[in-house]
């Protein structure tokens, strides 16, 4: 069972979960009350929902005729939200330093554009065809187990309480909820810094990296007027 799996099942509020089911109000929002639908059985529970999201059931046509308790279901979605972000956090600077090699047919550089949005261009039909049969195939398989209840939410078959534990993880009960815990704050950040470099992207239509090797030159116009600056500054940087 992965670190930030969840059983279906009610379950008693976390030691982790600083939404406190005693008080009327909202950690994250204390000037209003907490929401009925967060009880502070989930771990990073803070009590912030203030679109109401818990109040709806989950529509079960959307996964295949059968239901998913309401909390159970957006926590799954926070937590695959959270782990794509993070993994696009990483690929938004990854290609400057390292890329897979090209090909004749492809090019040589097919895979070295640093422009995230501008390389989805350049990637060849056989390859979305892999990376949408992956992720179809991983959210099958997960899906389906936690429609059965033989998963808990974020539960991949991998780390500890799992079959597969390659690197050996051990953790005490209370170590394990604190790496749940890491785990959601790590998935709420990236999943807020993503949007930021996509939006960022999106607008300057240059990528990350070379906004950043810009923002420690001189720009032209005090390179050449001076304004007294240019003797702060090694030449050629």
């Amino acid at each position: 069972m992965h670190p930030n799996s969840r059983r279906c099942s009610p379950s008693p509020p976390s030691k982790l979960s600083m939404a406190r089911p005693d008080q009327d109000r909202s950690v994250a929002l204390p000037w209003v009350d907490r929401p009925e639908g967060l009880d502070g059985s989930l771990i990073g529970d803070v009590g912030f929902d203030p679109f109401g999201y818990t109040k709806f059931e989950q529509q079960s046509f959307l996964v295949g005729g059968k239901s998913i308790p309401n909390l159970a279901w957006y926590r799954e979605a926070e937590i695959a939200h959270g782990r794509v972000s993070m993994l696009a956090v990483i690929g938004y600077f990854f290609p400057s330093f390292a890329h897979f090699p090209g090909n004749e047919q492809l090019g040589a550089d097919v895979f070295a554009n640093t422009n995230p949005l501008d390389a989805v261009k350049d990637i060849p039909l056989a390859g979305w065809i892999q990376v949408l049969l992956a992720i179809g195939l991983v959210e099958k398989f997960h899906i389906d187990k936690l429609l059965e209840g033989s998963a808990g939410t974020g539960d991949l078959g991998l780390g500890q309480k799992s079959n597969w534990n390659p690197f050996g993880f051990n953790y005490t009960p209370e170590q394990y909820e604190e790496k749940q815990l890491q785990e959601l704050k790590h998935c709420r950040l990236a999943m807020l810094g993503a949007t930021g470099l996509v939006l960022q992207n999106a607008f300057s239509k240059v990528g990350i990296t070379d906004q950043l090797g810009v923002g420690f030159s001189i720009p032209d116009y005090v390179a050449k007027a001076g304004n007294g600056l240019d003797k702060y500054f090694v030449p050629g940087i």
